[in-house]
């Protein structure tokens, strides 16, 4: 499950336009952070262990690498305990940077000009994590999202035990530079991560993608206002038809969306990266395929990364028809979330089908949010 049943999730993970994104690997006492490009292998591990109830803080250090390309790795291991999790055994590693708020105060904690930096703090009210930027205890700069556990791909990620006892701008202090040198052994050195090529756009947004035009929504046509969508109501159900065959083809009602030519092409994003178009139909999920039945339209398969499994294997289809953004749920597992500009969240219906406008947030688990993009003129 992305998300923790219950009704406070422990954390909140944000995702903007700036900095490097982190690997979140979350239990519900452990937390680590790896600085992407990392190995699924350790990020595998690490979550079997994060999930576990016997693992201690020095299991899970022992599996993190210590370098990453010759130079010293950038992560962040995290223990919570005592009866609020306002006691906090923490190591902050390379460039990692952590924001503690205790007393009051907060509290940046990083290496220093040394390769790592261990700590141990009580009374913890707040924490921040991964590529934090700007003054120590700023506030999330963009759209943020509930987490119990899970592994996610993130920019940051922050547990507030009390979110009206914490001010939005305490008085502030540096840690690290008061910090007396560890005596503790660090983390274990293994192999390094392998960098990965940057993806390849094919799609060049413009400067003018906030003055875009939104067209009002159509008006949608009533089964009694078409003659081939009335029923006689004398059609019956026969028992000798064989069931359905169980696959990845799922049957649905699509909303009632004019399919005229597109005047206008819109895109996406998945966690604030790369801009692409909707130029065919998309399939989203960990191991992504197309339905058995024949599309008469081109289509794309989108991987995305799911350490947990609880993206399931086809999770979700994006198309254009006409002018309007279609979303369905392919009969997902765990369920996908929309969040619409100036809107409020929800949970689609498995295979629903729903009409999204540029600014909406699809949430399919994992910290794998896909954004819907405004179109951009001359594409």
């Amino acid at each position: 499950m992305n998300t923790a049943e219950h009704d406070r999730p422990s954390y909140r993970y944000a995702m903007t336009n700036t900095g490097t994104p982190w690997i979140y690997i979350v239990g519900e006492k452990l937390l680590v952070a790896l600085r992407t490009p990392s190995e699924p292998a350790i990020v595998e591990q690490l979550w079997s262990l994060v999930t576990s109830s016997s693992t201690t803080f020095d299991d899970a250090l022992r599996v993190i690498p210590n370098t990453s390309g010759g130079q010293p790795a950038s992560f962040v291991a995290l223990e919570r305990s005592g009866a609020d999790g306002d006691t906090m055994k923490l190591l902050v590693h390379g460039e990692a940077v952590v924001d503690a708020h205790a007393g009051g105060t907060w509290t940046r904690i990083t290496s220093g000009d040394k390769p790592w930096h261990r700590d141990e703090l009580s009374g913890v009210e707040a924490v921040a994590a991964g590529g934090l930027t700007g003054e120590p205890g700023a506030a999330v700069s963009g759209v943020s999202f509930p987490l119990g556990s899970g592994v996610i791909v993130a920019n940051r990620i922050d547990w507030v035990a009390d979110p009206e006892a914490v001010a939005v701008s305490p008085v502030r202090r540096d840690a690290t530079a008061q910090a007396p040198a560890p005596t503790v052994a660090g983390p274990p050195t293994t192999r390094g991560t392998s960098a990965v090529p940057p993806a390849q756009s094919h799609f060049r947004p413009s400067p003018a993608e906030t003055n875009t035009i939104i067209r009002p929504p159509v008006q949608r046509v009533r089964p009694e206002d078409d003659p081939a969508m009335r029923h006689d109501g004398e059609t019956v159900l026969r028992r000798d038809i064989a069931p359905p065959i169980q696959d990845e083809t799922v049957l649905r009602e699509s909303p009632l969306v004019p399919n005229d030519p597109k005047t206008l092409l819109y895109g996406f994003r998945i966690n604030g990266g790369q801009a692409y178009p909707l130029d065919a139909v998309h399939y989203f999920g960990r191991n992504p395929r197309q339905p058995r039945i024949p599309l008469p339209d081109p289509s794309r398969l989108v991987p995305v990364v799911s350490g947990s499994k609880s993206v399931s294997a086809t999770h979700l289809e994006i198309k254009q028809i006409g002018d309007s953004i279609v979303a369905t749920d392919l009969k997902s597992t765990n369920g996908t979330s929309i969040i619409p500009p100036n809107g409020h969240w929800r949970r689609l219906r498995q295979g629903e089908s729903v009409v999204v406008a540029p600014g909406t947030f699809i949430d399919i688990g994992d910290g794998n949010v896909i954004e819907i993009l405004p179109p951009w003129p001359g594409v």
